[in-house]
């Protein structure tokens, strides 16, 4: 008898540690995670002190309501359909939601939905297992927004050059070797144009005029390096698209002068200058500031090209080594005459495309 006793008080002194133990656990569990359990139906029958505290709801208003309570309108209907889907057949779902909490707020949840089962196999109820990423998804997202930003201000095509895939992977000096085409367009008499406009007219007749020729650059497989004042100056692969873009330049200047006509501003003129040629292509600066850029003789000859217009009375100039990369049987070229270059001591041939 004293030993049925003995057994029968380990029996219960072990059963009483058990369910401390698992007392703790779910203690441990109700800390760290969110949980939640709902019948067949999706009424929720349990939510944890952490399911409140991030929906904000109290357990009373929880138990018995649909779970879609939390659901942020932002979460489409497909994705509640696929995850009914799933755990109906008894397959656990896993995914990351947004819910949106008791005063509108949105919060994230990577989520787990194990289906909980009958002795015969049917679902017996489903437990939710959830932690928070919101402010993980909220700075990536940040991040997102600031590389987005980042793209205003060095254009992605550079940082493909470069072999980077975004300006935070970019240090200064890297840099690189390449045969591309320069384009520089430049306002004539600008300066005596905006002489008669505010400084808000300004910026934003320039902004206008990018904003018509921007596009024309890109259609051409061309981007856009940087903004010298009132200047352009664009980078292309082949210097067939950078004169076609010249081109089509001019034809968007029409347009934009029809604009500024019916607007009763001053129409403008352009002058383009064109060169194919080596460039280095890098970053100059210092980690606190850092410029990309391209130098070399064939930035510079491109930019004279576009200085020569006016005086070769052309509104668009460009080399001999830019006509050695074109098909030109695909445009009407015209010889313009020769012109000793800066820094060169034999006679460069100029040409023109009408």
């Amino acid at each position: 008898m004293e030993q049925e006793i003995a057994t029968e008080n380990q029996d219960f002194a072990e059963k009483t540690d058990l369910e401390e133990l698992l007392s703790q656990y779910k203690d441990a569990i109700d800390k760290s995670t969110i949980v939640s359990m709902t019948n067949l139906h999706g009424r929720i029958t349990y939510a944890n002190d952490e399911f409140c505290r991030l929906s904000k709801y109290n357990r009373e208003e929880l138990v018995g309501k649909p779970h879609n309570i939390v659901r942020h309108p932002d979460m489409p209907k497909e994705a509640f359909r696929e995850m009914w889907a799933t755990i109906k057949s008894g397959k656990i779902w896993k995914g990351v939601v947004e819910n949106r909490a008791k005063d509108g707020s949105k919060y994230i949840v990577n989520t787990t939905i194990i289906p909980i089962k009958n002795p015969d196999g049917t679902n017996k109820e489903y437990i939710g297992i959830r932690s928070d990423i919101s402010e993980l998804i909220f700075s990536q997202n940040k991040v997102r927004s600031l590389l987005d930003a980042s793209s205003k201000f060095v254009p992605s095509q550079f940082l493909k050059e470069l072999k980077s895939t975004d300006l935070t992977s970019v240090h200064p000096g890297e840099a690189t070797n390449l045969k591309l085409t320069v384009l520089f367009a430049d306002i004539r008499g600008f300066t005596s144009i905006a002489e008669k406009l505010s400084a808000n007219e300004i910026f934003e007749n320039l902004n206008r005029y990018i904003s018509h020729m921007e596009p024309v650059i890109t259609k051409n497989s061309g981007f856009i390096d940087k903004f010298i004042g009132d200047g352009v100056m664009a980078l292309f692969h082949s210097a067939e698209n950078a004169v076609q873009a010249a081109k089509e330049m001019l034809k968007e200047l029409e347009r934009f002068n029809e604009e500024s006509a019916g607007n009763g501003r001053e129409k403008i003129r352009i002058g383009i200058g064109i060169h194919y040629g080596p460039v280095a292509l890098g970053t100059v600066g210092t980690e606190a500031r850092m410029n990309t850029t391209v130098i070399g003789d064939t930035v510079n000859i491109a930019a004279r090209m576009e200085k020569l217009t006016k005086k070769a009375g052309v509104p668009i100039l460009f080399t001999e080594e830019t006509l050695s990369d074109l098909d030109i049987s695909a445009f009407r070229l015209r010889k313009v005459g020769q012109s000793i270059l800066r820094g060169r001591t034999r006679p460069t041939t100029l040409y023109t495309v009408r």
